[in-house]
């Protein structure tokens, strides 16, 4: 591996309170092994980075790339926007362990995009990864509606003492092979059924690994979700990281005072709490989550039959009104969606109704049932002035809670949010250089070292002497996002250089061939 030398750069080495210094940085054999001004390496490869800004690489701290990083190695759209690592296996979520009614459910997914899911634990996916190669580095968490899918199926209610003791063995497993920590997605099945004892039954096996949870509830029962994961970590003594934290829900947006206070209050209680976030205000998940969780009971066929069902139908539409926030039907817009909804792509619900004559619930049925339950939404429903502060919280990390994309072949589907092409460069230019919301060490620090030390990425996350040379170079009057939601297919703009492990995968502005990528492991 040639030696490389990124001269003239102003490095920024990833803490927080960092000072920005003219330097030069030499890589050797992956490696950064020197830092300084002037510095002499016969034979290096020179880059110039006069004028540019050298930080480490950007660490993604919440992805769901566990099925695109089968599909596609390139992640043009994260190399783009200055990221080398992402986190993966969120919101409880992972493709492994691969067995019982979980996978039986992830193989008929896979095979529908002509994967061949030729593995069960996380030794066997880690491999499959690394055999098809990736210009990014990759970590998983398991996730926990994996486990529960393994050994309880899809069933609603608590697992037995013999079932649980079967999750624990496969979260040890998942473990020592690897796995970052643990994930929930407690608004999804099959982790919605679970209850908070399992859920620290599990946690007690992490020791300084985290549990990351997307909450029970975002919304109208933010704040009683927050104290059931608070109350998990205490009782299994686990690091504590709560995913795209937010306010979800115009009717909740008041609730910003308490769940600061909460957090705060916990974090000085000597609770290791942690978050993360994306720059924008509004989400992106499955559509059926506006339906009640019992909906889902049983898997997806069970719940395509209830809502073939007019009469179940007709119970579930009086539950969901019943029980959440008002639904603004225009403000929930079809993102990607498979077989006969595919043509909503774009449309809200208010718009999809209109086109088929029916209710905007009615049309969330009658879309969901033409592509079998696989239809996902962004729903526009989040506080700016909420979103500005909780991105000023110290112990919140940049995750962009979205698949790496590129702008062409299997990945380049729908009408994806934005964030999966622009959120570390949106969050830099937005809310670091414009608003200063934070000074840019802390800014480059939210995206690198506090990630790497939540995630416990060893020699990541930091530009010191040893430490494996993900590097991004970035002109600080050009970095910035240009996907939106009406074009989310754009690329960001101002990085110059990307190194990975040592190896470029963008140099003088161009994306390389390279694939330097690894698994990071636990």
């Amino acid at each position: 591996m040639a030696a490389l030398l990124i001269r003239n750069g102003m490095v920024l080495d990833g803490s927080p309170r960092s000072k920005a210094v003219r330097a030069d940085l030499l890589v050797e054999r992956g490696r950064i092994a020197r830092i300084g001004a002037g510095l002499k390496a016969p034979g290096a490869r020179i880059l110039d980075a006069d004028g540019m800004m050298v930080t480490p690489g950007f660490i993604d701290a919440h992805s769901h790339s566990d099925t695109n990083a089968l599909l596609d190695s390139r992640a043009e759209g994260r190399l783009r926007d200055g990221v080398t690592s992402e986190v993966n296996g969120t919101c409880g979520l992972s493709l492994f362990p691969l067995i019982g009614a979980v996978g039986e459910a992830h193989r008929r997914e896979l095979a529908a995009r002509r994967i061949k899911a030729d593995w069960t634990d996380a030794a066997g996916y880690f491999a499959r990864v690394e055999r098809d190669g990736s210009a990014i580095n990759r970590g998983f968490l398991v996730g926990h509606g994996a486990l529960r899918g393994a050994v309880v199926g899809y069933e609603p209610r608590p697992a037995t003492a013999h079932e649980q003791q079967r999750m624990e063995r496969l979260l040890q497993e998942s473990l020592e092979q690897g796995a970052l920590g643990l994930s929930s997605g407690l608004c999804y099945p099959p982790g919605c059924f679970a209850g908070t004892a399992e859920l620290a039954g599990l946690c007690r096996h992490l020791k300084d690994r985290p549990y990351c949870t997307h909450m029970r509830n975002e919304g109208r029962r933010l704040l009683q979700s927050l104290e059931e994961a608070l109350s998990i970590c205490r009782r299994g003594r686990a690091p504590l990281h709560v995913s795209h934290v937010k306010t979800f829900g115009r009717s909740n947006w008041w609730k910003i005072d308490a769940l600061e206070r909460r957090l705060f209050e916990a974090r000085r209680s000597g609770m290791d709490v942690t978050a993360d976030r994306y720059p924008y205000t509004a989400a992106m998940t499955e559509l059926y989550t506006i339906f009640p969780d019992r909906l889902m009971a049983g898997g997806g066929e069970a719940a395509l039959k209830r809502l073939r069902n007019r009469r179940t139908l007709a119970q579930l539409k009086a539950e969901a009104l019943r029980s959440q926030r008002r639904l603004l039907w225009d403000k929930i817009v079809i993102s990607v969606a498979t077989g006969g909804a595919k043509e909503f792509e774009g449309l809200n619900l208010a718009q999809a109704g209109e086109r088929l004559g029916v209710e905007p619930f009615e049309a969330a049925a009658e879309l969901l049932r033409r592509a079998k339950m696989d239809v996902s939404a962004i729903f526009f429903e989040m506080s700016e002035d909420n979103l500005a502060r909780i991105l000023g919280w110290p112990f919140v990390s940049i995750g962009s809670d979205s698949s790496a994309r590129s702008l062409t072949g299997p990945t380049a589907e729908g009408k994806p949010h934005p964030r999966a092409f622009g959120s570390s460069a949106r969050f830099l230019r937005e809310y670091v250089l414009n608003r200063k919301v934070m000074p840019l060490a802390e800014g480059i620090a939210r995206l690198t070292s506090l990630p790497a030390q939540r995630f416990g990425l060893k020699e990541r996350g930091l530009l010191r002497p040893g430490c494996h040379a993900d590097i991004v170079v970035f002109d600080p009057k050009e970095i910035a996002d240009a996907a939106t939601y009406d074009a989310p297919f754009q690329l960001s703009r101002g990085v110059r250089h990307l190194l990975v492990n040592g190896t470029p995968v963008i140099e003088g502005g161009k994306v390389t061939s390279a694939r330097p990528g690894k698994i990071l492991r636990g």
